[in-house]
């Protein structure tokens, strides 16, 4: 569990706490106070405050959350008014629990323990998590929206193993983690598979492929929000972004990474989503899965490719082109589909435990962001990246030699099979051949017969 950032401050009757959130899960905050206990839980957050004073809870403000500084605002008040609290500003000693002073006994065992002898061992520390407050000022790696976010990786490793195929991103750069996502791919490419769904799974597939999803149609400006994502758009609030050229660029290419793993979900999907589509969205973003930051627009193509041929049920070229093309024609319809197929990811999300991070993370941002970029931008990047040409060989899995090799199997399959047919035709026609010689010698020897008798009657005439 992570401990958040928090700060306190008082007045003469109460105490004011506020906890900084970005990841928090809104909707499932708890709070509980108990004397000069505090204790704020909200995934992936937990926090306990041990006060020097006791505090009531204040039921006239149970807290609020603001948007913007995505901070948790509490108050409480004092029990005893006036009172002082010192020290609240440090914080660190106000999340270890009091010492309790016990009598100790006349005769003590001084035989080896479990625990070493500053640990607590009395039963209250059963419970306890031990708390760390997070450096944000870390020089470790960056990952998340423009690469804004740090310090978080190893305080999340048992929410990140669910949702990705690398935990130890804050220990390698770009590079390596490129090189590591490749060799993971690698690794898990299915020859069977791919094969078996170029040869055997046309009829399917094509359905796939000659479907027709609805931005299709969409023309410019006559995409609408309904009521539900007008209302989510207040929720997520508003923020200013400070982005260099170069986190622009690295957002920008992450968003199509993101949007070809949503275009390949809802086409194979026929627009209907299922139980499954935040795994496949999550696991073909290179992005959401490896916190991946990609310097070419190739790159960004050429991992999609790679990624939709490795994980998900269906792992066809021309899918994966068709896919392509989908993801082109959300970005130059512009920017409101753009943020369509943005919410629906947010949406799906925040419905699977623990992806919501992901939107923590990346989506509420982009949704906020992409709705500040302007429609000229949004289209350019559509155009840029239709004209990156990749080939087979620029996927680096062997698909021409595989391919061939099908193909040399199946063409050699139907010369033995046709050598089969046209033996069973020789026997066949062999068959017929024989019959039709004993036919024709047991007519004759009917003949034979008959005349034989007619030699006779006319002989005994």
């Amino acid at each position: 569990m992570l401990t958040p950032f928090f700060e306190l401050s008082q007045t003469d009757n109460e105490v004011f706490l506020v906890v900084k959130a970005p990841l928090a899960n809104v909707s499932n905050a708890e709070l509980t106070v108990n004397g000069d206990t505090i204790i704020f839980y909200c995934s992936p957050y937990y926090l306990r405050i041990h006060l020097p004073g006791q505090v009531l809870e204040n039921e006239t403000d149970t807290g609020k959350y603001d948007c913007d500084s995505q901070e948790f605002l509490f108050s409480f008040l004092k029990a005893n008014k006036n009172e002082h609290f010192p020290d609240l500003d440090m914080i660190g000693k106000l999340l270890v629990p009091k010492k309790k002073h016990t009598i100790k006994p006349v005769i003590e065992d001084c035989s080896p323990t479990e625990d070493p002898p500053d640990s607590d061992s009395d039963d209250d520390s059963l419970g306890y998590i031990r708390q760390e407050i997070i450096n944000n000022n870390s020089s470790c790696a960056k990952f998340g929206f423009a690469n804004k976010g740090q310090g978080i990786g190893n305080h999340l490793s048992y929410e990140f193993n669910e949702i990705l195929d690398f935990t130890e991103f804050e220990n390698t750069s770009t590079d390596e983690r490129t090189i590591l996502r490749e060799a993971d791919e690698q690794s898990k490419f299915s020859e069977d598979h791919y094969l078996a769904d170029l040869m055997e799974g046309s009829d399917e597939i094509n359905g796939l492929v000659y479907w027709k999803p609805t931005w299709a149609d969409y023309a410019e400006g006559k995409v609408k929000f309904s009521r539900e994502e007008v209302e989510l758009f207040k929720t997520l609030g508003n923020r200013d972004y400070l982005l260099d050229e170069w986190e622009k660029k690295t957002a920008l290419f992450s968003l199509v990474d993101i949007l070809f793993a949503f275009a390949y979900n809802h086409r194979t999907t026929l627009g209907e989503y299922s139980v499954e589509s935040a795994w496949t969205i999550n696991k073909l973003s290179a992005t959401l899965s490896w916190f991946q930051s990609f310097k070419t627009l190739k790159e960004v193509k050429v991992s999609c490719i790679r990624r939709s041929l490795v994980f998900p049920l269906y792992r066809h070229w021309d899918l994966a082109q068709e896919v392509l093309k989908d993801t082109v024609n959300i970005l130059k319809s512009g920017r409101r589909q753009v943020l369509k197929c943005l919410i629906a990811i947010y949406k799906m999300f925040n419905s699977s435990e623990p992806r919501y991070l992901l939107n923590e993370l990346y989506i509420t941002d982009y949704c906020i962001w992409i709705q500040k970029i302007s429609e000229k931008k949004i289209k350019k990047l559509g155009d840029l990246f239709d004209k990156e040409e990749v080939s087979k060989k620029d996927i680096r899995f062997e698909l021409e030699e595989l391919e061939a090799a099908a193909l040399m199997v199946q063409e050699e399959s139907e010369l033995e099979l046709a050598d089969q047919l046209k033996e069973m035709k020789i026997e066949e026609d062999n068959d017929e051949t024989s019959e039709s010689d004993t036919d024709s010698s047991s007519s004759e020897s009917s003949a034979s017969t008959s005349l034989d008798s007619d030699d006779l009657s006319s002989s005994e005439d």
